[in-house]
């Protein structure tokens, strides 16, 4: 990568000088950095899809959990009504058996309907109680998965809160560490669950270029310690800029290059720090499409011309419960 930046640069410094050769060399290598970029890009696209799914999956097996002790609640009331039945059943076979012995005197005919009617209230109680048995063995069996659902949600729900409090704690950290430079071009907040810090291109790069300024070196050093002491979280860079066209010089072109180029810059600052695992790290360029302002004024121009640094926190344990849970 290092290779194919200098490649990408030395246009800049030797103009027409390069060698048809080597510019068309250089063309190829700015193809296979657009591939690399849209691969990432989807990579991207991919684990926030992933992120949202995994939040529906979650609400809806907390839907299955109440509906579940719903369940319950009817079974502990069908439980309790053959309970009576079986009673009162009961209470009809000692009737029986004690009007039985009153009968034995009258004739065979009306002993053996007696004995007949017995018999099938004996057989109707034989099978209320095989019912009831096999009635209480399924609900022994849902309270089973039950108790299993609610200890893997239970698990689920630690594990939300263990990300959560990561996330809410790695924001305290970086905005200490960035406590100098807040109110100057950068700010740190949450969304959905990441960390994002966000750097003002003015306090980052000169106007329409991707080498950085000692100011903004300084802040992602001091960023680059905390995510040095936070191996497990995932960092997207996303460059922005304005709408106004970018005059290209070399072959950086466009809008679109020059997010990519500063997006690169940053990455490549922050693996200046060899704590850095660099599979943590993803490059994006967003060009100027997703503005936070409108581009009508200086100031709103401004706000637009930024990097948004993406802190995630990894979600392997999160998807290994979800599909526990389908």
């Amino acid at each position: 990568m290092k290779r194919l930046i200098i490649a990408l640069t030395l246009p800049l410094f030797f103009g027409s000088c390069v060698s048809s050769k080597v510019h068309k060399g250089l063309q190829n290598d700015f193809a296979q950095l657009e591939a690399s970029h849209d691969s990432l890009t989807k990579k991207h696209n991919a684990l926030e899809a992933e992120y949202r799914d995994l939040s529906d999956v979650f609400k809806k097996m907390r839907k299955g959990y109440i509906s579940l002790q719903n369940d319950s609640i009817d079974m502990n009331e069908k439980i309790a009504k053959l309970s009576q039945d079986l009673n009162e059943l009961s209470r009809s076979y000692d009737f029986l058996l004690e009007n039985n012995k009153s009968l034995l005197s009258r004739s065979t005919a009306e002993n053996r309907a007696l004995l007949n009617k017995l018999q099938r209230a004996q057989d109707e109680l034989a099978a209320r109680e095989d019912s009831l048995k096999l009635e209480r063995n399924r609900i022994d069996g849902m309270r089973s998965s039950l108790q299993q659902r609610e200890n893997q949600i239970a698990e689920l729900e630690r594990n939300l809160f263990r990300k959560d409090s990561l996330m809410n704690a790695v924001r305290a950290r970086i905005s200490e560490a960035l406590m100098n430079f807040e109110g100057k071009g950068l700010s740190v907040d949450m969304r959905d669950g990441k960390v994002y810090v966000t750097l003002e291109n003015a306090l980052l790069f000169k106007s329409a270029r991707w080498q950085l300024e000692g100011d903004g070196q300084t802040a992602l050093k001091s960023l680059a310690d905390v995510l040095e002491e936070n191996p497990d979280l995932e960092v997207l860079v996303e460059g922005h800029t304005d709408a106004d066209a970018f005059r290209g010089r070399g072959e950086v072109a466009d809008n679109w290059d020059l997010s990519v180029m500063r997006a690169t810059s940053i990455i490549r600052e922050l693996t200046k720090n060899k704590g850095i695992d660099p599979n943590r790290l993803t490059a994006a360029g967003r060009s100027e499409y997703h503005p936070v302002a409108e581009n009508d004024t200086p100031e709103n121009k401004a706000k637009n011309r930024r990097t948004e640094i993406i802190i995630t926190p990894k979600l392997d344990d999160l998807t290994r419960l979800i599909e526990d849970l389908k």
